[in-house]
């Protein structure tokens, strides 16, 4: 599947969505503004949900060991294939591009 457009209708509703789907995902945050050039914030962890609230127009990454907050997004596009959400990008108005991954959990080496 290609990348595609939500509209801004459409975010709290697919979110709350994949959230309920999203098993044992990990995710990566990654973040990519002029001002601070291309970092990563978060490394790879357990995710526990994504959400959209529109009454404070913030996005949310839940992870377990750190919460990610983007305060009035203005866009955001999806990244899906046959295993589901495989990335999220949240541009807020300044331009700042958030780049959210998910994976699954590499497996375990057999003992």
């Amino acid at each position: 599947m290609a990348v595609k457009k939500l509209e801004k209708s459409e975010w709290e509703g697919y979110f709350n969505e994949v959230s309920k789907k999203l098993g044992a995902k990990e995710v990566q945050i990654e973040i990519v503004g002029s001002d601070i050039g291309d970092q990563v914030e978060t490394e790879w962890q357990p995710i526990v949900g994504l959400a959209y609230d529109p009454k404070d127009d913030e996005f949310e990454v839940a992870g377990e060991k750190h919460d990610h907050l983007i305060p009035k997004p203005t866009e955001i596009y999806v990244d899906e294939d046959v295993d589901g959400l495989k990335v999220v990008e949240v541009i807020q108005e300044d331009g700042t591009k958030h780049i959210i991954r998910l994976r699954t959990p590499p497996a375990l080496p057999e003992e």
